[in-house]
């Protein structure tokens, strides 16, 4: 894995270099006034691993491979990097030191300030230019995602939107193989590839914890295994066993030790919230919407769906109060962002049969787009109605009664009905079991916009 300096630091590699120079010369020349020229790429607000990967590999590889002037930009602040542990260990393990991706807050202008100045923008793990850039939809020259197409940006020269999809990180991959393959074919081999090991190690990292290690019959789809066997003997990670230097396209054979274990670093890592508070973990993977509706009262809602790797019942249980100080952490969050409506996805494992559970809670509150308690409430009505029609794909059950489920009892189920359910503040919520575990934001996020844009 990762080499370390005497001192326990990451010893940089050719990628970090190229982060470097690149952010360098980049916020060199937006001080210039020479945006001109520049690509950025950018993943979306959430700030997983696919995302950072995605982002970090499309302009390594445009500006190497296509001399496409590109510098990836990571949404998250550098001071919340840590909330995503995995994130870290990914980025020790592609030779990346803290500190060397670019961050908004390392940009010389704002955000929205980036379009008008002249600089390009390429989009990956989401398909929709984000509201922080300002409303430039002509600016985007490239898309590659694994999300629900939302249908804008048709000027994009090149889109690759793929669903189901486990990684885009695998998209990205197959984007480039073309001209990765072409930079391998002289003498030298991989050694003479313009093309770091650490770069496929990055993109594998990604493509192994969004698939569960390329696990048979999960979220890995053909494109996934068919980058997965490009990647593995081009990365750090195939030197782990010399004698076991391919992986099958089709996802037939077993995967080899080094990935397997790798990836259950990866994901132990990442369940491991140890620490966090009620805040870290509603933010630590958090991404807002701004939908529309067919009401000209409430014309629009702002959105917040924040995904918690933690049961409900163990969140609750680490506040002093309950649902009644973990409620009112999280109407302090909801203000701080301006939104209207909070979703916490919860995803855990049974304590007992150790299977995959999710639970669902959703927060309406006034004050903000909507105009009183009244229409906070049906609103509220109307989104648990919507979802409970899909039964099919989110079997939602009123928390604490589904069978099979590690349930909570006693307090905690008695309480919710009165922190929840609580005109007399303004806030109401509901909370459900999800039956159906696969179900992720990737599909609570589209069906709840459904909902919404159709409420008058």
């Amino acid at each position: 894995m990762a080499a370390t300096t005497a001192a326990g630091s990451i010893q940089r590699g050719r990628l970090a270099d190229f982060l470097d120079s690149q952010n360098e010369a980049f916020v060199a020349d937006l001080k210039a006034g020479k945006g001109a020229g520049w690509h950025l790429v950018t993943g979306n607000e959430a700030g997983d691993l696919d995302t950072i990967s995605s982002s970090v590999a499309f302009a390594f590889l445009a500006s190497t491979l296509n001399g496409t002037r590109t510098v990836p930009l990571v949404l998250t602040p550098f001071k919340n990097m840590g909330l995503r542990p995995e994130n870290e260990l990914a980025l020790k393990n592609a030779y990346i030191p803290a500190g060397t991706l670019l961050h908004p807050e390392g940009l010389p202008v704002s955000t929205d300030k980036l379009a008008p100045a002249g600089v390009r923008f390429d989009l990956v793990d989401h398909n929709r230019l984000l509201p922080v850039f300002g409303n430039y939809p002509n600016t985007v020259d490239a898309i590659i995602d694994h999300h629900e197409d939302e249908g804008v940006h048709p000027q994009a020269t090149s889109r690759l939107i793929k669903t189901p999809t486990g990684s885009c990180s695998s998209l990205v991959t197959k984007f480039f193989m073309p001209q990765w393959k072409a930079s391998l074919s002289g003498g030298a081999g991989a050694a003479g590839s313009p093309v770091p090991p650490e770069l496929a190690t990055l993109l594998l990292s990604s493509i192994l914890i969004d698939t569960q290690g390329l696990k048979k019959g999960g979220k890995a789809m053909d494109v996934d295994y068919e980058s997965a066997s490009f990647l593995y003997p081009l990365s750090t990670l195939a030197t782990a066993d010399p004698g076991i230097v391919t992986l099958s396209a089709t996802g037939g054979d077993d995967v080899p030790a080094p990935l397997s274990n790798y990836s259950e670093e990866l994901v132990a890592v990442k369940y491991d919230v140890t620490g966090m508070s009620t805040d870290d973990l509603l933010l630590r993977d958090y991404k807002q919407y701004e939908w529309t509706t067919n009401s000209s009262a409430i014309p629009k809602l702002d959105v917040g769906l924040s995904t918690v790797p933690l049961s409900m019942a163990k969140q609750l249980k680490a506040e002093p109060e309950g649902w009644k100080s973990y409620m009112a952490n999280v109407d302090k969050f909801m203000a701080e962002r301006g939104i209207d409506i909070e979703g916490v996805l919860t995803t855990f494992k049974s304590e007992t049969k150790h299977k995959g559970r999710r639970e669902l809670l959703l927060v309406v509150r006034p004050g903000l787009n909507i105009n009183n308690n009244a229409n906070a409430s049906s609103i509220l009505h109307k989104l648990g109605s919507g979802l409970l029609a899909q039964h099919d794909l989110f079997a939602l059950e009123d928390w604490g009664t589904g069978k099979g489920v590690d349930t909570p009892k006693g307090e905690l189920a008695a309480q919710a009905g009165e922190y929840l359910d609580s005109l007399s503040s303004g806030r109401v919520a509901k909370i459900w079991n999800q039956g159906n575990h696969h179900a992720t934001r990737k599909q609570v996020a589209p069906a709840m916009h459904d909902i919404v844009s159709g409420m008058n």
